[in-house]
């Protein structure tokens, strides 16, 4: 972020005026420059929508009465969008304007100002209002470490680039699949990246090894989920990904680690990663051996799942979606020579 925190407010933090009325914005515009914000001002809610895009502002100030596209919409749009959900929203209205209030308030709006304007009242709000923000970049600072944590461990080993990636993209799809809520699929994403973090205590040589490994090498191995729950468990936003990281090696007959859970014991989302993390691991170049096409994954997954395993019914949604997944894809038609030219 651009703004500091400071005694005197965030100075430097980029706020993004989107207000049809000029007098409004004579009056607006100079008041917070003055106080050390940086201003950019939209004329109606399309622009307004394509410079949040264009400078990432801290926070919007909006009008909503505006032509092309109202406040309303602006906000809503701002607040569905994964990237800019978190910046505030200050919607900019008139007294006793109860019914756009409410409407906002759903579409996510996150303060009302109300004509005209208090500069006590404007600038508490604003300052407390960025003061969230702040907080909230800082949580996104940690989370980028862990991150960044997690690819730099998967680099490690020549043979799984990329896997923490794919694991979260297909579990999220998986959750998708099963309508899990929008916070269950933001956990098995952090949790397909972050599942082997723990890695991080493993010697390379362990990692890398070609051959079949030894009873203390195993061990080894096996501590990796609750290491990873360890350096994870300390970051809030992170919380609900937890018995992801932990659990993503537990087997429905109590046979996994590191607490040798059973059946429905185990997390429903750590149940879910299991799977697609074993399929993953199944379809890619191992240093133990190489790639198996889908058809051969599915059934050694399938008999490791009649061994009691892993989760039958996930196992049996897994295999619907890829193989929906798989006949939508055929299904695609080939561009004709003549489109390509």
């Amino acid at each position: 972020m651009s703004m500091e925190s400071s005694e005197n407010g965030f100075a430097g933090a980029k706020i993004l005026l989107i207000e049809d009325d000029p007098q409004a914005v004579g009056v607006l515009e100079p008041i917070l420059i003055s106080k050390g914000y940086s201003v950019t001002v939209a004329r109606d809610g399309v622009e307004g929508l394509e410079k949040v895009k264009s400078h990432s502002p801290d926070m919007l100030l909006c009008d909503i009465d505006m032509p092309r596209m109202d406040g309303i919409e602006v906000c809503r749009s701002v607040k569905n969008d994964p990237s800019t959900r978190l910046i505030p929203v200050v919607m900019l209205t008139g007294f006793g304007d109860l019914e756009n209030k409410i409407e906002a308030l759903q579409a996510g709006a996150d303060e009302f100002l109300n004509k005209p304007y208090n500069s006590l009242e404007l600038f508490t709000r604003i300052n407390s209002l960025l003061r969230m923000r702040y907080l909230n970049a800082q949580l996104d600072n940690a989370e980028d470490v862990l991150f960044s944590l997690a690819r730099a461990i998967e680099a490690k080993d020549v043979y799984t680039q990329g896997h923490v990636e794919r694991v979260s993209n297909l579990a999220v799809e998986m959750g998708a699949y099963l309508g899990l809520s929008e916070e269950e699929q933001d956990s098995l994403r952090k949790g397909g990246i972050l599942h082997d973090i723990g890695k991080i205590g493993v010697p390379d040589i362990i990692l890398n090894k070609a051959g079949p490994l030894t009873v203390e090498e195993r061990l080894i191995i096996r501590m990796h989920p609750e290491q990873g729950a360890r350096i994870c468990e300390k970051l809030k936003s992170i919380r609900g990904a937890i018995p992801i990281i932990r659990h993503h090696h537990e087997r429905m007959d109590g046979t996994g680690y590191p607490d040798h859970l059973s059946g429905e014991d185990i997390p429903l989302l750590a149940r879910i990663l299991t799977t697609v993390d074993i399929y993953d691991a199944l379809t890619t170049t191992r240093s133990y051996r190489k790639s198996l096409p889908h058809e051969v994954a599915m059934e050694l997954l399938w008999e490791e799942t009649n061994k009691g395993w892993w989760d039958k019914e996930i196992v049996g949604e897994f295999s619907q979606m890829l193989t929906e997944k798989r006949s939508a894809a055929e299904t695609i038609p080939s561009p004709s020579v003549s489109s390509q030219l």
